[in-house]
Formats: structure tokens, sequence, C-alpha cells
């Protein structure tokens, strides 16, 4: 079985219906998965030079696997539960997104070549073939890049498929000029980039797709705001993304929109040690501004540049339930489907915080008891307390254009 099977179950994955994948209680990774796994095996007692990187590009710290080049920022996990967790998030947003690309040109003008930056295992590619496939496009040729070879062999599954292993920092990307006709990058705002690529913004990618062809990005930042009740459409909305927000119970929304700090105590913590941690890793945890800056900074190359942001609930803010501040407004009843996704929405940020442990605990400065004891807590308030009542949210952004 691949890792991708291990990963969402033996059996198919439906992203409209998340609540099979959003209702385990048990939010701790399963470690013993991990042990299992060759790709993940790797201790610095079996390796033949401690620097090495490229050969052995892995080690253990605690229960999880990470990068382990000293020189290279990446906070994140490298094994089978965070590679989960990447697959649930990645199919939650493709659920919200209403699919696995937002330009609206694609479905009728189906790419010969398309290019998926820090591809991870491989699913958003895998997902974007069957979508082009359902359409009779089944020429579709997918290409992944990534530091560390975690997908599994998509050709078995029907996907014209190649991937190259490659290092973000290094300057150029391993393509040649104008060759796809779409390049797509999800969640690499952690990935480490090297000085060119951080001065230069999205020159490599565009300089890898033709005329013609469709950059897009999708991310996040790292903190988390509290969303002010009831708030408006960003917009006006396309019946399509209307129809998307009203299934899903999010909220498009805009730099006007209204947010305030989180007020979980929980998550107040967990910023104030995400800010500190990467700011001495030098990476931000505000990726989303300088996303949308690059793509208003390249006007002379993109054309119908476009950007959709939604804010997805981690819980059932008291607002929905009561109906606004004087108790007027309408008042939410959420369906299984739409609590599922905030479910996941939820257990993909515990996740994420439990992954980058090592790195939160320092920040924090806690020992492992105290540090045992404030996850202990935080588990309880969010799940069972409440503790999400005030519309802490995860926000996630998109934007795309078209190279002149």
């Amino acid at each position: 079985m691949d890792m991708m099977s291990v990963a969402l179950g033996s059996g198919p994955f439906n992203p409209n219906n998340l609540s099979s994948a959003a209702s385990g209680s048990d939010l701790h990774s399963t470690h013993s998965a991990i042990s299992s796994a060759p790709w993940a095996a790797t201790s610095t007692s079996s390796l033949t030079s401690l620097h090495d990187y490229t050969n052995y590009p892995l080690i253990r710290q605690g229960d999880r696997t990470y990068l382990r080049d000293p020189e290279n920022n990446y906070p994140l996990p490298c094994d089978l539960p965070e590679i989960h967790r990447q697959n649930l998030r990645s199919l939650m947003l493709m659920r919200v997104f209403g699919g696995p690309f937002c330009n609206p040109y694609l479905p009728d003008r189906a790419p010969k070549r398309v290019l998926e930056i820090a591809c991870g295992s491989g699913l958003w590619s895998s997902m974007c073939h069957d979508y082009f496939s359902r359409r009779g496009h089944r020429d579709v040729a997918f290409y992944g890049i990534d530091i560390v070879s975690v997908a599994p062999d998509l050709r078995k599954n029907g996907v014209n498929w190649q991937f190259k292993r490659h290092d973000l920092r290094k300057p150029r990307l391993p393509f040649p000029d104008d060759y796809f006709d779409l390049v797509f990058i999800k969640d690499a705002a952690m990935c480490p980039l090297s000085p060119a690529q951080q001065a230069q913004g999205l020159a490599e990618p565009l300089r890898v797709l033709r005329s013609g062809g469709v950059l897009e990005v999708w991310d996040s930042d790292s903190v988390f705001r509290s969303l002010l009740p009831n708030p408006a459409p960003a917009r006006k909305l396309a019946s399509k993304e209307q129809e998307t927000a009203e299934s899903t119970a999010t909220y498009t929304f805009t730099a006007a929109t209204p947010f305030t700090g989180a007020q979980n105590k929980f998550l107040q913590n967990y910023n104030s040690w995400i800010e500190k941690a990467f700011d001495s890793r030098k990476l931000t945890t505000l990726p989303c501004a300088t996303i949308n800056l690059a793509f208003s900074l390249e006007v002379d190359v993109l054309d119908k540049v476009e950007s959709r942001r939604i804010a997805i609930p981690l819980g059932e803010p008291r607002w929905e339930r009561e109906g606004g501040k004087d108790g007027s407004g309408p008042r939410k009843q959420l369906t299984p489907a739409q609590l599922s996704i905030r479910r996941t929405a939820l257990i993909t940020v515990i996740q994420m915080i439990e992954g980058m442990e090592p790195m939160l605990m320092e920040a924090s400065g806690k020992t492992r008891d105290e540090w045992d004891r404030w996850w202990t807590t935080m588990i309880s308030d969010l799940f069972s307390k409440g503790g999400l009542a005030n519309g802490e949210c995860l926000e996630v952004s998109a934007w795309w254009g078209q190279k002149k």
C-alpha cells in the first residue's frame, strides 16, 4: 500500500464529505506508523556522514521526523502524521475553494504541462488529474518538486507524473523557460527560499510559465485572529462562489473585513510563541501580505490577477448561535457536513502546533512537564469547554493570474 493510501485510508476519499476525516478523537500522532515507514526511519546512528544531508536528509527528534540540515529552517516534520495533516488540509481547501484551483478559465482551457511546487505527497496533482480526466482531458502531464521524496508513484494510478527532488533555496527551478501551462504552489510559505528568490518574488515560477499560462498560489498566515460578528460578504460573489460559501458555512473577507485579535488564551500563547520562533529563523508568520504584494508587483507580466480569501471558523462562534450582538440577526444552524469542515480545520491546526512542538516549547521557555500541562488544558478548552466561541478562524487565501 502506498503512503497516500495509508494517509487517507484504503477507500476513496471525497473532499465534499469530510465528516469521516474529522471524526477521530485521537489528536496525537500515530507514532507507531512512523517507525514502520522505511523512509522515515533515518537516525543519526545510521548515518555514514553527519553532514551528508543529500542522501540522509531526515532525523528523528523525539517522536517526530524532521529535516536534519541545520541551515534549513523549515519548522514542520517530514513524516507520515504530517503527510496525513497536509492531505486533510488540502482536501478541506479544495472543498472551501470549490475545486483544485480557483482560476475560472482553466476548466475550459486544460493545461498540457502542470508544475506543483513543494508537492509533498502529490495529492493535489492527483486530484487535479482526476478533475481534468472527468472532463475528457487525460493527457495532462504533472511534475512535482520537493526537498524530500514522499510522494508515491502516481503513475500507478494513471497519472502522467514526474518527480524531481529540488531544494527551493537554490536560485533557479530545474526547468527551462516557458515550459508549463499551469504552475501551482500551495502552503509553501514556511519553505526557506534562496536570497535571490526572496528578492525576486514570483520571478522563478513565472520564468518557467509560458505566455498564456496560469500561476496560482494558496497559503495562509500562521497566526490566528477572531472574525467579528456577522461579517458582510467581502464583495459580490459569482454564483458558484456564493454557493460554495453557503454550503461550507465559510466567510469571504478582504483587508477591510473586521477582525480582532484571537480571544482564546491558548491561541494567544501560540501566536506569541510562533512569532518569536519564526523571527529567530527569519521566517514570516504573515506570508499572505507578501504574496499579495508579489502579485501586485507583476502587473507587467501577469494579466487577470484575482484572489479569494476565506475565513473558516474553528468552532461555532457565539454570534452565530445567538444571531449577532443583539440577538436580532439570523441564527446559523450548521449541518453535519459544515461542522465537519470546521472540525477538520481545527484538527489540522492542532496537529500543526503538535508538529512544531520542539520549536514552540523552546520559544515558550516551558519545561516538558509545563508544556504537557499547557497542551492538555488547551485540548480540553478547544474541544470541550467552548474556547472558540469568539470567532477564531483559519484564514486561507488564493491568488492567481495569467502570464501575458
